[in-house]
This record gives structure tokens, sequence and C-alpha cells, in this order.
């Protein structure tokens, strides 16, 4: 939903957008700000000479720091840092824990962590994990774009500036490997990918009875509010999107993230 014009003298377009409050999901949008913009910015005061040929990286930086601060305070910073494959995985459950199962392991405790603290429940008691209506201002989101577009032409023509990303991918790696230009870039598209495409009216319409703040029990979690047969296939819906964004092309994969929420 898109309110009004993006004229100079008025007031930003607005948009409503669902951001899922999944760990995984949440780590590729603050990764596309730690290993790429962040970076990209820097660059740009310490070797502007070095960096592809149209493209804004303080304005880019900006505009995800808005989406960043448009969001509700749980996304937002109760973010478990990806456990490090170069080192000890953060908990062990066995010494003989190989480093891959551990982390898949702690992203499954996250996950299941973020479904309790939601307070959403399939109608055969699942706990899901929450789903939240966040306003964004669209010229933010077409920044980021912009920039996106002008990365992947770059990285496609091996032009000017390329070096500049392969050597801010070799200086961040994941945890359990290295990674390279275009997975740096693949975090941007996977956010942009989610949040640009306007949700379904329908859909919206049905979750967003769900998506207002609920009272919380005398424990602090939120009060369980259990979804109605048409509100859970909104619901699965929306999982199966952000999860095509995740796995573009790949339905085995895609399927196994949504399975997830």
């Amino acid at each position: 939903m898109t309110f009004g014009e993006d004229t100079p003298g008025t007031v930003a377009v607005r948009c409503e957008r669902l951001v899922p409050g999944d760990p995984e999901w949440l780590q590729d949008f603050h990764r596309a700000h730690s290993m790429l913009l962040a970076p990209l910015a820097a660059a740009a005061e310490r070797k502007p000479a070095r960096l592809p040929d149209g493209i804004d990286p303080a304005a880019a930086l900006a505009a995800w720091e808005a989406l960043c601060a448009a969001l509700p305070e749980a996304p937002r910073t109760h973010l478990p840092e990806p456990a490090d494959g170069f080192t000890e995985p953060v908990r062990r459950a066995d010494p003989e824990e190989p480093v891959s199962g551990g982390v898949y392991r702690q992203a499954v405790e996250e996950r299941d962590r973020a479904a309790r603290g939601g307070g959403l429940r399939g109608p055969d008691g699942r706990e899901h994990i929450p789903v939240y209506l966040v306003e964004f201002a669209v010229r933010d989101l077409g920044t980021l774009a912009a920039l996106l577009d002008r990365l992947t032409q770059v990285l496609a023509g091996r032009l000017h500036g390329t070096a500049l990303l392969e050597e801010i991918a070799e200086h961040h790696p994941y945890p359990l490997g290295p990674s390279t230009a275009s997975s740096l870039c693949g975090h941007l598209r996977i956010l942009l990918d989610t949040l640009r495409p306007e949700p379904a009216p329908q859909d919206l319409a049905l979750l967003r009875p769900l998506l207002v703040p609920t009272a919380r029990t005398d424990a602090g979690e939120p009060a369980s509010r259990v979804l109605t047969a048409g509100q859970e296939a909104a619901y699965r819906r929306f999982a199966h999107r952000v999860a095509d964004a995740v796995f573009p092309g790949d339905p085995r994969e895609s399927a196994a993230f949504a399975w997830r929420y």
C-alpha cells in the first residue's frame, strides 16, 4: 500500500511491508550492511577512485539505516551473532560435534526462540516465526535497488570497481568459508526481493489483525494468537514468498526454508 506521490516539499512516500522475524532472514538483512554497504561507504572515503562508477555508497548506507530504524525493536536489536566456523562454536553440545552441526543446531535454536517470542500459533498448535507490518520510505528501497542494479552490471561486465568488491569479499568471509562479491550482493538482493513487492491485499487483510501489538502474559511473553484456516494459508504464502527470495530457482531449498516457519 503506497500513500501519495514523492514530490519535492512533500512527505516521503511510505509503503507497508511484511517483515519476517526470522533470524536467518535477518542475518541477510544485517549482512547487507556489515559486509557490503558499510565497507563501500568506508571505501568512498579512503579510496574513492576504486569505487564502481555510478554509485553513491553514502546514500545507500543511509537508506539501509532508515530501513533498520523502521523495524520494531526485536528484529532490529535481538539478533544473534553468527557462529564463527573458523574458531570454536559458541556452544558445544558435544565435544565431538562437528562445526557444521553446531552452526545448524544454533540456527534451529534461534528459530525456536524467535517463534516462542512471537505468540503466533497455527491451527494445529505449531509455533510460527513472527511477522511484522512495517512502513518504509519507497525512496530508500529505490536507492538500494539502484545500487544493486549497478553492482550487478559491474560484476557481470568485470567493469571498474570489480577489484574493490572482490577485496571487500576477501575481508568479510562467512562463518563456514569464503565469500565472493556476488554472494555479498546476494544479501542485498534477498532484502529487496522480500521488501520491494507489495503484499497481496487479501493476505494483508487476513494477517493485519495478527500484526498489531498484543497483550502480554504475566511471564512477559505475548499472548497466544491462533491463526484461522484462512490466516494460516496467508501466512504460508508469505513464508514461501520469503523462501523464494532466499533461494530463487531452487524449489527444494526454498521448501525446506519455508517449512521452518
